[in-house]
């Protein structure tokens, strides 16, 4: 007997394969003497190209351009431009992009022993512009993961290998390459956030579908792995960089040096820049759990919220199988009030029947109703702004009234402290989804300094520094501290809730020109 988990992800390791199958197909055409599988992975890489850049998206016209120099180069051949355009017709349009449709491959699986269809996209639009039609083009999904494979990047490493990468060619002093490596990994965390939106597409779909194939699982279980290893590894780098910045600085520098010197400063930036948005992940993670569980409590509630069409389920049913009084009795009671007239004479059929009016609303009402929505509409919102001003009075004052009593505490010890004051509270708080965003944004603000509104020129209009001052003036403890900062550690804190935050160390500092 077979043992099964000889052909376990039997499916997957199919779908793995057939995505190179429109590349193959290539082979086959023959309207254009040049080879097209070269030139149509030519075309994927150059797309990608574009995407490492971050521009907008390729059109057709850059393709036909590409195409040009490609064949000149290859072949020794000068084609005109339009010449170039059609084969880009021809090469993208109507082979690689399949006229908007999906790529099908069907294929036996092993594991259920049924014939099964995998769908796919290669290219998709990244825009188009109406008035100019104009057509620009990205990879999707699959396509990234395609050209990834081919240079031996599995899917879930693709951060870590780049970071790998990067770390390797600036030790080597590569730092030509390191640019490259470092667009690489802006567009690997691009991707990562992608994915996450992708599912989240999945879940307003089909949310039982999710939930059957256990993608959320998955996909929650990789982000909390890899987060955290990332987060570490980006940490690295960047101290890494700033101890080759260091080393060059220590003598007169050349003119060589002075360009290896601004290609680490611009790493750098990049770099930075790509930590912002990696630390964005977990936010997305959160507002991806957030939906996931919205979407099956609905689908619960709309579970017994059932609606039935009572002519064609019940009342055709009764007459084809012609149902006795008593059954009938028991379908129809549930829908009439108990506390109906036991007795009923057919001559009130006769009787003139009331009629419910609907009287149409005149202009002044229909204005005197929108002002109405209007002003419910502006309460509404008033109402939302005044509570995310209450919590966000609430988080600062517990961190600030814990430094007045210990000059340096962790994230960890204020949420436990809290867990034994008032457990509810607490509860209330590791569930409450602006919590998170709160910390990571006090992380990346540095030292914050603790003003009074003296301090400002004009009117405090941004949310955050006036709900500081606030409390300042408020609490002349918290005035004296005089500023505090919040420092990640390679610990990680996890909730009840089955959240994992990062742990921080939160501590008085003081920022510049107030020592």
């Amino acid at each position: 007997m077979i043992d099964e988990q000889i052909i376990n992800g039997f499916a997957d390791r199919i779908k793995n394969i057939a995505v190179f199958a429109p590349l193959i197909d290539l082979r086959q055409r023959t309207k254009y003497k040049y080879s097209m599988l070269e030139l149509g992975l030519s075309v994927l890489l150059f797309i990608l190209e574009y995407m490492l850049k971050g521009e907008k998206g390729c059109t057709y016209e850059d393709i036909a351009n590409f195409l040009r120099e490609l064949i000149h180069r290859q072949y020794k051949e000068t084609i005109t431009y339009d010449t170039a355009l059609e084969i880009s017709y021809y090469l993208v349009r109507e082979n690689l992009l399949n006229r908007g449709q999906f790529h099908t491959f069907s294929y036996m699986n092993y594991t259920t022993g049924e014939a099964e269809e995998y769908q796919f996209y290669l290219l998709e639009l990244a825009d188009y512009e109406i008035k100019e039609k104009v057509v620009r083009l990205k990879l999707s999904l699959v396509g990234l993961e395609l050209l990834f494979k081919t240079k031996e990047f599995y899917n879930e490493l693709q951060i870590s290998i780049s970071q790998l990468y990067l770390r390797q060619q600036i030790q080597r002093g590569i730092f030509d390459g390191a640019l490259r490596s470092v667009d690489e990994l802006a567009l690997a965390v691009k991707n990562e956030k992608a994915r996450i939106r992708h599912l989240e597409e999945q879940i307003i779909r089909d949310v039982l579908n999710v939930t059957r194939e256990s993608e959320f699982e998955k996909q929650i279980e990789r982000v909390n792995d890899q987060l955290e290893r990332e987060k570490r590894v980006f940490a690295e780098l960047k101290e890494l960089i700033e101890f080759t910045l260091d080393e060059y600085h220590t003598g007169k520098l050349t003119a060589r040096e002075e360009q290896a010197v601004e290609k680490i400063r611009k790493v750098y930036r990049k770099l930075i820049d790509i930590i912002h948005d990696h630390e964005s992940l977990f936010t997305d993670k959160l507002r991806l759990q957030q939906l996931m569980y919205n979407s099956i409590e609905s689908m619960i509630l709309n579970t017994f919220n059932t609606k039935i069409n009572f002519q064609t389920e019940i009342l055709q049913q009764v007459v084809k199988k012609n149902l006795d009084l008593n059954n009938l009795k028991l379908i129809i009671d549930p829908l009439f009030s108990p506390k109906r007239n036991p007795h009923f004479h057919p001559g009130k059929v006769f009787l003139e029947q009331p009629l419910k009016r609907t009287a149409e609303l005149d202009y002044e009402e229909m204005q005197r109703l929108d002002e109405e929505m209007i002003r419910q509409e502006e309460e509404r919102e008033r109402e939302l702004k005044a509570q995310k001003e209450k919590h966000l009075e609430y988080y600062l004052t517990m961190i600030l009234k814990s430094l007045v009593v210990q000059d340096e505490l962790t994230l960890r010890q204020i949420l436990n402290q809290l867990k034994s004051d008032d457990p509810e509270q607490y509860y209330e708080l590791i569930n409450r989804l602006d919590f998170y965003p709160f910390i990571i944004q006090l992380h990346q603000m540095g030292v914050i300094p603790l003003l009074t509104r003296a301090s400002f020129q004009g009117p405090i209009l941004l949310e955050f520094p006036r709900i500081l001052v606030k409390i300042v003036e408020e609490n002349p403890e918290i005035f004296a501290l005089k500023g505090f900062e919040l420092i990640a550690t390679d610990k990680v804190i996890r909730l009840p809730n089955g959240y994992v935050i990062s742990d921080f160390i939160i501590k008085r500092g003081i920022p510049d020109g107030m020592a």
